[in-house]
Parts: structure tokens; sequence; C-alpha cells
């Protein structure tokens, strides 16, 4: 018998979150064309510019709609068993609400699982197969139109390395001194007009060199006119993270990023941050259902506008805070792992203590 109240409270379930995740994906998009049009129209994007802009979008959508989507989902599933005296049959058969439950907070894990994939794979690749149409519509932004960063400086083991000014166009450096230490003491230097990355090489070629080496109090000087020299962990790709967004890499990107900037001596606060906060957002689901299942189970008789109502003060709160914790993060008043996982473990203890504590 519970096998078959599962796959009927389930099958309830996901259709009510087919139909609020729908609703939810059309406002998005409303909102959105209603926000866009006049820019679609000022920078005369085609109508396939226009449909691809979206079909990249949605997942987007989904992705952020989907913890709010679960939530009034729940309560809608056991909203409606209520108004039909359905539970009031399952508690005759000897059968908990909190057990009817039980599919629904399976569920939620499998959720979670597919929230974090979801992101990390569908949502980030469909970011980045938009930047061309997002360069159109936003042609002032900083993120397109900075094509120079200056005064760059890296530690790369017993290296040091500075780079006066880059072009990210043409992927040349201008300015350029290299430095190599052996223990404390300088064991060469070379000083370059310009280096410039070559791809099929997977290096640097260095133009008007001046190089400088230190071996056994003896002092060699010579210049070149141009050198190839491979810099380990620094190419162009790394530089120009300075201006990728960390919702524009996935999960692994994040984590191998994260690897290079420790291995040059830079800080990663930011970055660990916004890798921390990847893993706690696949996390809501779970969290989301928790907090329904404890909502339903505690007002069974309440109206679908009340459980809407409580479902939006609670997503609320939850964004308000995460964003919160993220700045605290940034600003190293907390450590990142503690600023953004005290979050979802405020939320997820008071969803479990109600559930835990409602009458069943």
């Amino acid at each position: 018998m519970n096998r078959i109240l599962d796959q009927y409270i389930f099958k309830k379930f996901i259709s009510s979150l087919l139909i609020v995740l729908s609703a939810f994906i059309i406002i998005f998009l409303i909102v959105s064309i209603i926000d866009f049009l006049d820019k679609f129209i000022e920078y005369n994007l085609t109508s396939k510019e226009i449909l691809l802009y979206y079909i990249y979008t949605i997942p987007w959508f989904i992705n952020i709609a989907l913890p709010m989507s679960l939530l009034i989902s729940t309560i809608f599933t056991l909203g409606s068993l209520q108004k039909n005296n359905e539970i009031t049959a399952i508690k005759a058969s000897g059968v908990s609400v909190r057990r009817a439950g039980l599919s629904i907070l399976i569920s939620g894990i499998i959720f979670s699982f597919f929230l974090f994939f979801f992101e990390n794979t569908i949502v980030v690749n469909a970011i980045q197969k938009r930047y061309e149409i997002d360069k159109k519509l936003k042609p002032l932004s900083k993120k397109y139109i900075k094509n120079r960063k200056n005064n760059i400086y890296y530690h790369l083991n017993n290296s040091f390395i500075e780079i006066k000014k880059f072009n990210y166009k043409n992927n040349t450096g201008y300015n350029i001194s290299l430095q190599s230490y052996n223990n404390s003491d300088l064991s060469y230097r070379i000083d370059a007009k310009k280096m410039i990355w070559k791809e099929t090489l997977n290096s640097w070629e260095l133009q008007q060199c001046q190089i400088r080496k230190w071996n056994d109090n003896n002092f060699i000087f010579r210049t070149v006119n141009d050198t190839i020299i491979s810099i380990e962990d620094v190419n162009p790709e790394i530089i120009k993270k300075d201006f990728v967004k960390p919702e524009e890499m996935d999960y692994w990107e994040l984590s191998d990023f994260i690897k290079k900037l420790d291995n040059k001596g830079l800080s990663t606060n930011r970055w660990l941050v916004n890798k921390y906060y990847k893993t706690a957002f696949a996390c809501i689901p779970l969290i989301m259902i928790i907090f329904g299942l404890g909502l339903s189970i505690q007002k069974p008789r309440s109206s679908h506008a009340l459980g809407i109502g409580l479902s939006i003060i609670v997503i609320f709160m939850y964004y308000a805070l995460i964003t919160f914790a993220k700045t605290l993060g940034y600003n190293n008043i907390l450590p990142p792992m503690i600023s953004i996982w005290s979050v979802n473990f405020l939320f997820l203890s008071i969803g479990a203590f109600i559930y835990l504590k409602a009458r069943t």
C-alpha cells in the first residue's frame, strides 16, 4: 500500500512542479522581453539572435526558479490532499502525514544532485554561448570594452613576473620583467619590451630582450631580438579571468583556477566564496522541500494563497541572507566556507525543527 501511496503523491507533486516551474519561466520571459525589447531594437538584433538569446537564457531561469517551484509545489501537493480529505483517509489507514511525504522528501535529495550538475554543465555552457549576444546588448559594459589591464604581478614558485600592460585583443604584454631566485639570491632576470602569446607553441615569444644571469659570482649580460619561453600557469586565459564572472565558470573550472591562483601566491578568497556557493545552492531543493513539508503539516488547512505567501517569505529571506553571507565572505569577515554554509545550516535546522515538531 505504501508503494502505491508514494507513487500517487509523487505524481501529484511532479504535476504541480511542472505547472509552477512553467509559470515562473513564462513570467521571467515576459519580464525579460519587456526589459530588453528597446535594446533589441536599438542594437538591431536579428530574430535569430533574439531567439538564441532566450534559448541560452532559459536554463538560467530554470536554475533560479526550481527551488521556489519545489517549495510551492510541496505546499500545493499536501494542501490538495487535505482539501480532498485524502489526508484524513491516509491517517485512518495508519500512515502518518510525515510518512506520506517521504517520496517528496527523497525527491528533494535527487533534485539537489540534479541542480548541481544542471548548473555546472548546461547553465554555464549556455551563459558562455550567449557571450556574443550579450556583447551586442551591452556594448558600453566594462566587461566588453576594456581590452587592457595594467600592472599585473604573479609569484611563480621561485620566480616573479611583472607585466606593465596587457592587451586582450591580441594577447600581447608590454614591458615585462621576469626574475628568478635561488633562495633569496637573484639568479637571472629577463626584461622584454613585448611578449606575444603563440597558441601553436603554448608559449610566449619575448621580443627585444635583455638577459642577465648571476652564477658563482659571474655576471652574464646579453641582448636578443626574440626568444620563446614557457611560463608555467601564465597564459592569456588566466589573465583574462579577471573579467570572467564566477557564474560563467563551472565548479571544476573554479577549483582548477583557485589552485592556479594559490600557486601564484594570489588571493583566492572571492573565488572560494563562489565555489562554496555553487555547492550550497545545489542543496536548496532539499531545504525548500523540508520547509514545505513542515509548513504543510503545521498548517494543513491553510489556503493556497497563504502557502504561496509563506513560500515567498522563506525564499526572500534565504536569498537575502545568502547574499549578505557572500558579502561577509568577500570581505574576509568570515571564512568562505562558513559564510556560505552557515545560511544553509540555519535554514535546514529551522525547516527540520518545524517538520519534526509538527503534529502528524
